[in-house]
């Protein structure tokens, strides 16, 4: 195991990439030559022999306006089909295919000169130790602003993450922009990114916006984790930039691989993103915990989020999940419950819960305990069954003639509004 700190201070270079078109077939016509980007393709009809169908796809691709296309510059001779990135540092992915009633063959894209630069993880000169990290090595980022946004698809990585609060870099792209430049800091708005967004790999332990001793560093505005590891892990969220880089998104941004992932939040002004990135994202985990008492933490789980256990001290945090959820736990702060899934135990002393979770069939609760603060179920605007409910020390359930309870157990409290009581 090795300790390695980011520092992103290698120099830039162009990523060439060369193709071949082999073959046309003997009806030239019955070939169709493709370069695809992302979901964009551009191709060519097969057209008297290699050199002149090569020609004509270069053409094609050259006059591309398409942002995917127009940062490259296509050139070759004979068959080869040759891609050159404009911008140093900048990756494309590129794929040259064959389709159709012919014979025609090609030979697809592969680096001649791999693109390379300060934002490359897979960089072996932008480590400390002038080594790509690898298996249990202890992973540190701090005292940077440089971003790692390119070859952050890694493999084979079990040891620690910690982004250190005085990192103000990123780590991942925006998905929702296309990256122009290499640093990211340029994007066309009207395109979806295709490259790899999260960095992944198999962190046993992860600490974001660790800070201990003076001063107040502002952290990171964008820091995307994807901890895919195939059994337990902790992702501790010691603090966050007081907002996220991009307008609407959380500055922290995770997803998770396994049901024995914990993640435990202290602070997050600038929010906490479960599967919140992509529509359709998925993210299986354990735990959440918020342990900051305050109300300034925010805490986001998607729609395709599979989560056991939620508990929290504070904060203003929303709950969507995929499946149901066995225990919620609210010790203070506001928690807005919007998943269509039953919760089979919800457990209040504080706080305000919104509760307008609506299973497609049957309870929304299976057993609440309301010892204090306030659940209100009237916004729902749907039916919602409690199986069995227990209220005391002066807690409030706010109500409405859609919510029923099965069994009433205890009453010690504020029941307000039309409830049926079976």
């Amino acid at each position: 195991m090795a300790t390695k700190y980011w520092t992103g201070d290698t120099v830039a270079v162009a990523q060439i990439a060369t193709g071949s078109i082999d073959s046309v077939d003997g009806t030239p016509a019955n070939n169709t030559f493709t370069v695809t980007i992302g979901d964009i393709a551009i191709s060519a009809v097969g057209d008297t022999d290699v050199a002149t169908t090569a020609t004509n796809l270069r053409a094609s691709l050259n006059a591309s306006t398409h942002p995917y296309f127009a940062n490259i510059t296509w050139s070759g001779s004979t068959g080869d089909i040759t891609g050159t990135s404009d911008v140093a540092g900048l990756p494309f992915v590129a794929a040259l295919t064959e389709t159709g009633a012919g014979t025609g063959a090609v030979t697809d894209f592969s680096d001649t000169t791999g693109s390379t630069g300060p934002q490359h993880w897979d960089e072996a000169l932008n480590w400390s130790d002038g080594a790509i990290p690898a298996t249990s090595d202890e992973i540190i980022f701090a005292d940077s602003s440089v971003s790692a946004l390119w070859g952050i698809s890694t493999s084979g990585l079990t040891g620690t993450l910690t982004v250190k609060k005085s990192y103000t870099g990123k780590i991942g792209l925006r998905r929702d922009a296309f990256a122009t430049s290499a640093d990211g800091a340029t994007v066309d708005t009207a395109f979806a990114e295709y490259r790899t967004t999260y960095l992944n790999g198999g962190f046993g332990t992860v600490n974001l916006g660790e800070h201990f001793g003076a001063g107040s560093p502002s952290g990171s505005g964008r820091l995307k984790i994807d901890n895919d590891k195939a059994s337990a892990s902790t992702t501790t969220v010691f603090d966050t930039a007081s907002a996220a880089s991009e307008t609407g998104k959380s500055a922290v941004q995770l997803k998770f691989g396994n049901a024995n992932a914990v993640l435990i939040v202290r602070k997050a002004l600038g929010g906490v993103g479960i599967a919140m990135d992509a529509p359709g994202a998925t993210s299986t985990m354990g735990s959440m915990i918020c342990t900051d008492t305050g109300a300034s933490t925010r805490i986001h789980s998607g729609p395709g989020v599979t989560i056991t256990t939620w508990k929290q001290a504070g904060g203003n945090n929303t709950l969507e999940a995929a499946a149901t959820v066995t225990t919620v736990t609210v010790d203070g702060g506001d928690l807005a419950i919007e998943a269509p899934r039953l919760v089979t135990t919800l457990n209040q002393s504080a706080g305000t819960i919104t509760a307008n979770n609506v299973p497609s069939a049957g309870d929304a609760y299976t057993t609440i305990n309301l010892s204090g603060g306030t659940l209100d179920m009237t916004g729902a605007g749907e039916a919602q069954a409690i199986a069995t409910l227990t209220i005391t020390n002066s807690a409030t359930l706010k109500g409405s003639d859609l919510v029923t309870v099965g069994t009433l157990a205890t009453v010690d409290g504020t029941i307000t509004g039309s409830v049926a009581i079976s």
